[in-house]
């Protein structure tokens, strides 16, 4: 049973939406591409996103690192139980999410998992972002047939941009336009391996090229 959470007001969405628009504006440039459903859809993954990556910036001991993790895994335990969703917005918006069909909740786990092995680890090659990428094409098309194509092409994007890669990475087909809301930021590898970092415009500009063209 699903938790009956009241949706997030319009002003919650606003909120969660210039978090994520202030600390992953790739991601967010892309999202601007997809329709308000699926936007919304993909605004509460992001947030979830930014919340467990920024454990390891938070902490350092592993005893607190977990906890906080587990703080995450229970709130999302509780929203497929049904049981009261916690006062937090990220919470409420994925709890709306779920709710309506975007995601399930062992998906979300899976985020979860991932962020707390790579910091166990201390390993930021370990973070899921082909699980973060799959899940944001999944608000557009459950098969899309590019499951393989985001494996190879998520942890490049990834390596680049944390700068632990001067390499473009692998030479892709097309996005399917479908899917390339979730997919178009990855465009920005090609400046990331060659050490730059890109304002405002030219992140704008590389992400709308790549919603025209689907090359990533």
């Amino acid at each position: 049973m699903l938790s009956p959470a009241s949706p997030p007001s319009q002003e919650d969405w606003n909120r969660i939406d210039a978090r994520v628009a202030r600390t992953d504006e790739d991601r967010w440039l892309s999202s601007r591409y997809a329709p308000r459903h699926e936007r919304r859809a993909l605004v509460a993954l992001y947030a979830l996103n930014v919340e467990l990556a920024r454990v390891r910036l938070a902490v350092s001991e592993p005893t607190l690192g977990a906890i906080r993790f587990q703080w995450w895994r229970e709130a999302l335990e509780e929203i497929e139980a049904g049981s009261p969703v916690r006062k937090h917005d990220v919470v409420q918006a994925l709890a709306a999410c779920v709710q309506q069909g975007a995601y399930s909740v062992k998906a979300l786990m899976r985020l979860v998992d991932g962020h707390e092995t790579a910091f166990e680890a201390d390993d930021r090659a370990l973070e899921p972002e082909a699980t973060l990428m799959a899940l944001a094409a999944c608000q557009f098309a459950s098969t899309h047939g590019w499951g393989k194509h985001i494996q190879t092409l998520a942890p490049a994007y990834a390596a680049t941009r944390r700068g632990d890669s001067r390499a473009y990475g692998p030479i892709m087909p097309r996005v399917p336009s479908a899917i390339r809301p979730a997919l178009a930021h990855a465009r920005l590898r090609g400046l990331y391996s060659q050490g730059k970092v890109p304002g405002r415009l030219t992140r704008r500009w590389v992400v709308l090229r790549a919603m025209m063209t689907g090359r990533v």
